[in-house]
């Protein structure tokens, strides 16, 4: 933490005793007794016990303990069970935690990061909702080394981070064109038996298309279950392989997706004529307008499946939110 231009304030360093007793690392317990010693900072009394207990069993000397808690007598027994007993239960899994949360309400990012890196080599397990909070943190102020940091550390211990993590690190991806990892974040995503929904497994494909990324989005496509490929994201397919140029690749895609008996959507139409007209493509341009105005002419767009109404909200132009109702 010092490294990291960070000083440890009491409550941290009575954090930290507690969890180096655990460790047995002495070495740590006397650095961080200097510290206190020069600080004026003093021990809770649990922890001093616990100090004691540790140095005893280790055969060190305990002088430099009893200095920094001159107030502590052998007779003393606290009657307080402060603030950091009531948080940090004496509890070897609750203690870690409890740590990064407490540096995290302090806003010690750079510390955390620091603790992060060290439990994990150290093989020292996180709760859940303390990594996918770390995660979030760290994505919403653009500190992306940080989230990912934390990502690699789920899984390297095998901890399962929560859906607002994962799309943390993904839309935190795509805002650094980082789009190898998006690709890796939602196979994990899809392998923990978490969905992204239509709406945004649509609009992260289209994305990628957009950063003429077709075979990133292609690849985000093949990882979602069959029943989520939707009109909607065989459309933002579609667009991907226009966006970058492969026509044939978009027209191959809109055939697949007529004969898995997907239902084609305003927004279809809208997307493949866009396409065709942009790349010359008469002969096709001229069929599908047709087709798009057959769709058109069988009637309203009201009481459509949701999936569709979602393609022609993200895809077709002329589509409003008013036609949905």
């Amino acid at each position: 933490m010092q490294e990291a231009g960070v000083q440890p304030d009491k409550a941290t360093c009575n954090i930290l005793i507690e969890i180096f007793c655990r460790t047995g690392e002495i070495w740590a317990i006397f650095e961080i007794l200097k510290y206190m010693k020069e600080n004026f900072f003093v021990l809770r009394y649990s922890i001093y016990q616990k100090a004691l207990e540790t140095l005893k069993l280790a055969g060190e000397s305990d002088i430099l303990l009893r200095q920094v808690n001159r107030h502590f007598s052998e007779e003393h027994i606290s009657e307080d069970t402060d603030r950091y007993d009531a948080i940090f239960p004496d509890n070897d899994f609750n203690m870690e935690n409890g740590l990064v949360l407490y540096l995290m309400n302090k806003q010690n990012l750079v510390a955390v990061d620091s603790l992060l890196a060290d439990m994990m080599d150290k093989c020292v397990p996180l709760e859940t909702m303390v990594v996918s909070r770390i995660i979030e943190v760290n994505s919403a102020r653009h500190r992306q080394s940080s989230a990912l940091l934390a990502y690699e550390y789920s899984e390297k211990l095998g901890v399962n981070i929560d859906r607002a993590a994962y799309l943390s690190l993904i839309g935190l991806s795509i805002r650094t064109n980082y789009f190898q990892k998006v690709v890796e974040i939602v196979e994990k995503l899809v392998k923990q038996g978490l969905s992204l929904g239509t709406h945004l497994n649509s609009l992260l494909i289209y994305r990628l298309g957009c950063n003429r990324e077709a075979a990133s989005a292609a690849k985000v496509f093949d990882l979602l279950p069959d029943n989520e490929k939707s009109t909607a994201a065989y459309t933002a397919l579609i667009d991907a392989y226009f966006s970058s140029g492969n026509t044939d690749k978009g027209l191959e895609t809109f055939k697949t997706m007529k004969s898995e008996g997907v239902n084609v959507a305003l927004g279809t139409y809208c997307v493949l004529i866009a396409g065709l007209e942009k790349y010359g493509k008469t002969r096709e341009l001229e069929y599908y307008r047709k087709e798009k105005k057959r769709l058109r002419s069988e009637g309203c767009f009201q009481n459509v499946p949701m999936e569709e109404t979602i393609c022609n909200l993200l895809f077709a132009g002329e589509f409003t939110a008013n036609d949905a109702r």
